[in-house]
C-alpha cells in the first residue's frame, strides 16, 4: 500500500486525511498548525517537520491548500515538498488552484522525475468527511489508475478531464456557477418573503423543478433558513475561486458580465466582515436592501420585514 504524504489541515484536509487512515493508509502530514498536526497525531497519522521531509517519507505527495501561492511557497521554499521530491513519486494538488500556475509545477516536477495530477473536489466539508468527494483529475490516465484508490478512499466519483489544468479549469467554472446559483437565489428568496410567501414552502417547489440547484437545495436549508453561517466553504475561498474563473475570462477575451456582477456582491460581503462565515452569507446583502429575513414562517420572525 502507497504511503501518502498530506500538506493543509483546514476544514476539508483533515476530513480527508482521516478517510485516508480509515482505509488504512499510512500518512505523513504536515501543516503550520501544532494543533492540527497533534489532533490527527492522536488518530494515527504521522506530522513531519517539514514538507520536504513529508515528500521524502511518501510515495503519493498531496496538498489541499488555500490558492496557488501558498502550493508554489510549499513546494519550492525553503524545506519544500520540492526539495523531497525523485523518480517514481507521484504529486497531487486538490486543492482549488490556477491552472497556469500547476501546469508550471508539473513541468519543473519532471526535472525530478516526478508525475503531476490536479484532482481538485466538489462536494463540501460534508463530502469530506463522509468519504463523498467528487474529484476532478487532470493528468494522464496511467498514474491515475495508480494512485486511483488513494482518491476513492475520500471521493466516490472520480472524473478524468484531461490533461494537467484542465481539472482546475473545471473546478473554476463549476464554482463561478456556484456563486451565481447562491446570488440568484438569495435574491429570488427575499422577494417572496417580501411578497408573502414561506421560502421554505418555495424551496420545496423549485427543488423538484427547473430552479433547482445545489446552492438552494443544500445550502438554503442547511445554512440561510436556519441562520447559520459557520463555514462549510468560507467566503474568503469563494472569491478566490471566482478570481480565478474571472482571470481566465479576462485572458481568454470571455464576457463575464453576470459573474462580475457576483464578484463586486462577494467583496461588499468581505468589507462587512463576513469574510470568515459560510459562503451563504451573502444572502445578508440582499436580506439589507430588502428589509426581510429570509428564513422559514415557522420560526420567531415569521418571515416579517427587518424592523417592522
Amino acid at each position: 500500500m502507497q504511503k501518502v504524504g498530506f500538506v493543509g489541515l483546514g476544514i476539508m484536509g483533515s476530513p480527508m486525511v482521516r478517510c485516508l487512515l480509515r482505509k488504512g493508509y499510512t500518512v505523513n502530514i504536515y501543516d503550520r498548525s501544532e494543533a492540527r498536526l497533534e489532533e490527527l497525531l492522536g488518530e494515527g497519522a504521522f506530522p513531519r517537520e517539514s514538507p520536504r521531509q513529508v515528500a521524502e517519507l511518501s510515495d503519493v505527495i498531496i496538498t489541499m491548500l488555500p490558492n496557488s501561492g501558498i502550493v508554489e511557497e510549499v513546494m519550492f521554499g525553503e524545506n519544500g515538498l520540492y526539495e523531497g521530491m525523485g523518480e517514481g513519486k507521484i504529486f497531487i494538488d486538490m486543492g482549488s488552484s490556477d491552472y497556469a500556475s500547476n501546469q508550471r509545477i508539473c513541468e519543473r516536477l519532471k526535472e525530478k522525475g516526478t508525475v503531476m495530477l490536479d484532482a481538485p473536489v466538489t462536494g463540501s466539508s460534508k463530502g469530506a468527511k463522509e468519504g463523498t468527494l467528487t474529484i476532478m483529475v487532470g493528468g494522464d490516465t496511467q498514474t491515475l489508475e495508480q494512485v486511483r484508490p488513494v482518491l476513492e478512499a475520500m471521493g466516490e466519483k472520480i472524473v478524468f478531464v484531461g490533461p494537467v489544468g484542465t481539472a482546475d479549469i473545471a473546478k473554476a467554472c463549476n464554482q463561478m456557477l456556484f456563486a451565481l446559483n447562491i446570488a440568484a437565489v438569495s435574491e429570488v428568496l427575499a422577494l417572496a418573503v417580501k411578497a408573502g410567501l414561506d421560502p421554505e414552502v418555495l424551496m420545496s417547489i423549485v427543488n423538484t423543478g427547473s430552479g433547482e440547484s445545489y446552492a438552494g437545495r443544500v445550502k438554503m436549508a442547511n445554512f440561510t433558513f436556519k441562520r447559520n453561517f459557520k463555514p462549510g466553504f468560507t467566503l474568503k475561498l469563494m472569491a478566490k475561486d471566482v478570481d480565478i474563473a474571472l482571470n481566465m475570462g479576462r485572458n481568454l477575451q470571455v464576457p463575464m458580465r453576470l459573474s462580475n456582477l457576483v464578484r463586486e456582491n462577494i467583496r461588499i460581503a468581505q468589507n462587512r466582515g463576513f469574510e470568515g462565515d459560510d459562503c451563504s452569507c451573502v444572502v445578508r446583502l440582499t436580506e439589507d436592501e430588502a428589509g426581510v429575513v429570509v428564513e422559514p414562517f415557522s420560526h420567531e420572525s415569521k418571515g416579517a420585514e427587518t424592523g417592522k
